[in-house]
């Protein structure tokens, strides 16, 4: 019968503890060969950390000097290439765009011409007033001159002394 098929009773203590002294007596031998491979590992593990570390040291001492020196290369041909891009494609993407937005611009419509229409309101409103103004001269009567008074506001003639003529 399987192991895996074969059910065990929750209450049988006596297959459990057989099981735990099998194992327990495979893990001593174990336990004592292990001890001196871990005796051998522990002086390992040590210089594992000083090993690692020189060789990072060793690896950045190796790269440091080509990465400055494709760093080197590098920037000049960028630089030259943007200025070749500004100086030739820049110009022609410039024009493109303008050309672009004028294509799509609104056409500019032109206002209605509107002299004639304030040259005649300014030629009404002039005339207007000249008809008022010979309205109200027709309206008012005559105003005497300052100099000469009408006959009401004439004193008596005098004599030939200086008396008034009492009539």
């Amino acid at each position: 019968m399987s192991v895996l098929t074969r059910k065990h009773q929750i209450n049988d203590g006596s297959g459990l503890r057989a099981q735990a002294a099998h194992a327990a007596r495979q893990v001593g031998p174990l336990a004592t060969k292990s001890l001196p491979m871990a005796q051998q590992a522990v002086p390992l593990a040590k210089t594992a950390g000083t090993s690692i570390r020189q060789g990072a040291d060793g690896a950045i001492a190796w790269v440091t000097p080509r990465v400055d020196a494709a760093r080197s290369w590098a920037a000049p041909q960028l630089e030259q290439s943007a200025r070749a891009i500004s100086d030739s494609l820049a110009p022609t993407i410039s024009s493109a765009l303008i050309n672009a937005a004028h294509k799509i611009d609104a056409p500019v419509r032109k206002k209605p011409r509107r002299r004639g229409l304030i040259a005649g309101t300014a030629l009404l409103l002039a005339a207007a007033g000249c008809g008022v103004l010979v309205a109200m001269r027709l309206r008012q009567p005559d105003e005497p001159d300052a100099g000469t008074m009408t006959d009401e506001e004439n004193p008596p003639d005098p004599d030939m002394n200086g008396h008034s003529q009492i009539v």
